[in-house]
């Protein structure tokens, strides 16, 4: 099942299902769905209490699904070509995972200043302010202080159940769905901050973090590691990458961050590939977006989340 937060208009923020309607896609509208006589008895309300209540959520939205096809009940749905699409679940915490695919690791070792070492005892990384995460098509302003504004596609775990110190094998069973992120970054700011051992700024200028455009509940990818990304600037791949690539699987970064205590509405990102702007070669300037690109991040299974550069 495929789920997603948008706008129609003026109205307020509505979270519903993609679904397959008439050779094309339509949304259906789960809020106002629920809010009906037949279905509102402890309906939930949003789309994060959808994620809290889990198996029982989503029978609930199964069970809407299937009785507004089967009555042709168009009044709930709608073209998602003519929404604004929002962050596809009200996020907690955004925990980010750092040199995670190997070949992104070897890249950033063969840069680094000579000497310098990475170890892989335990995931690393550091959190992403939820404020700066926005939705499908948005359009990115880039920073008057920022030229070196990076891309980097990953695949993001939506935590669907409370989850402490949970062991590897059982740790998969908190996620309620992936999602697509692009974690944006102003380069020239990481430099600066890592030099002193730390990173906050740099990751965190508004719209930094794109994600959507919905929500693929877990059931339909029983083995995140299969999945295939790729990004795309204006069209050009500069990223491609299997999740088998990734030194820490999504079970041992949700097994090792839940030591913080994880809740439904957390994101645990499995950090990007090889192919980043910053170890581009022999002018990495070059592959910086700017205003005016279209960036496509793509996961397969999953969907395309699409963002555009402004000045």
């Amino acid at each position: 099942m495929k789920l997603a937060r948008y706008r129609r208009g003026s109205a307020a923020a509505c979270f519903g299902i993609v679904i397959d309607f008439e050779g094309g896609s339509r949304l259906l509208d789960l809020g106002a769905a629920f809010a009906s006589s037949r279905f509102s008895r402890g309906a939930p309300s949003s789309m994060i209490e959808l994620v809290r209540r889990g198996t029982a959520g989503l029978d609930q939205a199964r069970e809407v699904q299937a009785w507004a096809l089967r009555h042709g009940e168009d009044s709930w749905l709608c073209d998602p070509s003519v929404v604004e699409w929002l962050v596809p679940v009200e996020v907690r915490n955004a925990f980010c995972a750092g040199r995670n695919f190997g070949r992104h690791l070897g890249e950033s070792q063969g840069a680094a200043a000579p000497g310098k070492t990475y170890h892989n005892e335990f995931p690393t990384g550091f959190l992403k302010l939820p404020d700066v995460l926005v939705g499908h098509k948005a359009r990115v302003r880039r920073p008057p202080d920022v030229l070196e504004l990076d891309y980097e596609i990953e695949v993001a775990a939506i935590i669907g159940s409370p989850a402490y110190r949970v062991d590897k094998e059982r740790a998969l069973d908190a996620v309620f769905g992936y999602t697509v992120f692009n974690d944006l970054g102003a380069r020239e700011w990481q430099r600066k901050e890592m030099s002193n051992g730390l990173l906050l700024m740099g990751k965190n200028f508004p719209g930094f973090g794109p994600i959507g455009p919905w929500i693929v509940t877990a059931d339909e990818i029983p083995d995140p590691s299969r999945l295939t990304i790729e990004l795309r600037v204006n069209g050009e791949v500069r990223q491609h990458s299997g999740c088998d690539d990734m030194i820490f699987s999504f079970a041992d970064l949700i097994a090792f961050w839940s030591r913080a205590g994880l809740e439904p509405g957390d994101l645990v990102a499995s950090g990007t590939p090889s192919g980043v702007a910053l170890h581009r070669k022999p002018d990495p300037f070059v592959y910086y977006l700017k205003p005016g690109d279209v960036v496509e991040a793509v996961v397969d299974r999953v969907g395309v989340l699409e963002t555009v550069i402004t000045e």
